[in-house]
């Protein structure tokens, strides 16, 4: 049994490799368990939250969560305010800059799930 050195998925092909160790069973189930995670990672921090629009009091945000938020911001008189944010995808995500797209991770944490 393989375990999975720390630090060691910086790359897709550092994914891929330890991705067909769990599935080949060199893997030690721990580390398998791990890989789930850093999989699932990948499709959660896809998305950042923008700061849309101002609310008026009493008024209700486009939508509820996840989509959009809605923080109690002071403001510079120290007043609060209520703004809107709205989840957007980030084109500078992790997932984005190796390269994978969420159906793909997906599959793998599915792969993984039925081991």
């Amino acid at each position: 049994m393989i375990s999975m050195p720390r630090n060691s998925l910086k790359t897709a092909q550092d994914f891929e490799r330890m991705h067909a160790l769990a599935v080949s069973g060199e893997l030690k189930e721990s580390c398998t368990e791990c890989l789930k995670v850093y999989w699932q990672s990948l499709l959660n921090g896809q998305y950042r939250y923008d700061r849309t629009r101002k609310l008026e009091a009493g008024e209700e945000p486009a939508g509820g969560e996840p989509d959009y938020k809605v923080i109690d911001e002071p403001n510079e008189s120290g007043e609060v305010e209520r703004w809107q944010y709205d989840r957007v995808i980030d084109d500078r995500s992790r997932i984005n800059a190796l390269g994978f797209t969420p159906e793909y991770v997906q599959t793998k944490i599915d792969e993984l799930e039925q081991l």
